[in-house]
């Protein structure tokens, strides 16, 4: 019988050990002499530009992307100095954040056992391990993903939650703009394919949208009457746009390219949520098991965007994770009943064991010539 008492120990045992795997090292090494160290780049000039609305980037104005990270990792250059730790902090955090998150979705949706799989089967899976302990921006705008899809589903309980979804959806948006979208989609499906659109009508969310409405509106007026026409060819046109529309950079590949990035980056237990999912969609038609629902939507809707979208790199697909690994955590505990936590919890151990040798999960040194 789960019970808050179990819940609250769940978490701050859950939080000890993402804190340990996520933080550990964080500070060593180089940063990717990409994107890692691009954004790097652009928090550092926030303070010797002493500008925080319009970002830069070698002195130029920069719009590629919208300012919420670059903006935090400048707050962490204040406090620890301009490093890799500070660099890489913010996401760390939300990646602990997204482990704590995937437990309680999972407990809403399933059982404990269940939730606890689920978020050690995502904490000990090499992609999003990876993307956590670096300065980039896919595990952040997962965690604002995820914590509004999990606000709504609490608010379908408890109204008030509802007020806070739309807030955690435009953190998501300040993250990585348009890719922030795969979670009213998410959302909006959701409520179709549960026919309950009572949501909609509610107080709070309609206090929550307006506010998300007031804050992207003021952050879009300030940009632009800053940076004008480069705003809209760099957020909308460069990054939106041509993007989706053609490859960019080379980086290219086929509408099934992701199905072969999950199995691997995703290992050890990419391919289990992938092999799961065809599976839960049968189960939810032939027997009416609604509880995947969500799951079942997030995990396809975020693998049809961007197999869809013709610039392909591999960070991408890190929403798709949680899901993957809800869905994952419930086949566990379907196998393993009774014994799940053990032996899951010593799957996660070997994972790491693994991931730590073969994956050097704990070496960050990206760019050591640099």
């Amino acid at each position: 019988m789960f019970t808050k008492n179990y819940a609250n120990k769940d978490i701050l045992i859950l939080f000890f050990v993402a804190s340990i795997i996520i933080l550990w090292n964080l500070g060593t090494g180089s940063l990717s002499s990409w994107d890692e160290a691009f954004y790097g780049q652009v928090s550092r000039e926030i303070l010797t530009t002493g500008n925080w609305i319009t970002l830069h980037w070698t002195g130029e104005a920069w719009n590629d992307k919208p300012p919420l990270y670059m903006l935090v990792s400048a707050f962490f250059y204040q406090i620890f100095g301009i490093n890799e730790f500070s660099t890489r902090l913010f996401s760390a955090l939300c990646g602990i954040g997204l482990v704590i998150v995937t437990y309680l979705l999972a407990r809403s949706l399933y059982s404990r056992k269940a939730a606890i799989a689920s978020s050690l089967v995502l904490l000990t899976s090499w992609h999003f391990l990876w993307d956590a302990k670096s300065g980039m921006l896919d595990v952040t705008l997962t965690f604002f993903m995820a914590l509004s899809i999990l606000l709504f589903k609490l608010g379908e309980e408890k109204n008030i939650y509802l007020l806070f979804s739309p807030i955690a959806f435009a953190l998501a948006f300040f993250t990585k703009g348009a890719g922030s979208f795969v979670a009213p989609i998410v959302l909006f499906l959701y409520m179709l394919f549960t026919n309950n659109f009572k949501p909609l009508k509610n107080k709070y969310l309609l206090m929550g949208l307006s506010l998300c409405l007031v804050l992207l509106g003021w952050w879009h007026y300030s940009v632009y009457s800053s940076s004008g026409k480069e705003f809209i060819e760099g957020q909308f046109i460069k990054h939106i746009f041509t993007r989706t529309t053609q490859s960019v950079d080379g980086h290219t590949g086929d509408f099934l390219t992701y199905t072969g990035v999950i199995p691997n980056k995703g290992r050890p237990w990419g391919a289990l949520g992938l092999a799961l999912l065809p599976y839960l969609i049968f189960r939810i038609f032939r027997n009416r098991e609604r509880a995947h629902i969500l799951p079942v939507l997030w995990a396809s809707t975020v693998l049809i965007i961007f197999s869809m979208v013709k610039t392909k790199l591999h960070w991408y697909i890190i929403p798709i994770y949680p899901a993957l690994a809800i869905i994952s955590g419930w086949g566990i505990e379907k196998v393993f009943t009774k014994r799940t936590i053990p032996i899951i919890s010593v799957l996660a151990l070997l994972s790491i064991f693994y991931l730590s040798a073969e994956k050097h999960i704990f070496n960050l040194d990206y760019s050591p010539n640099m």
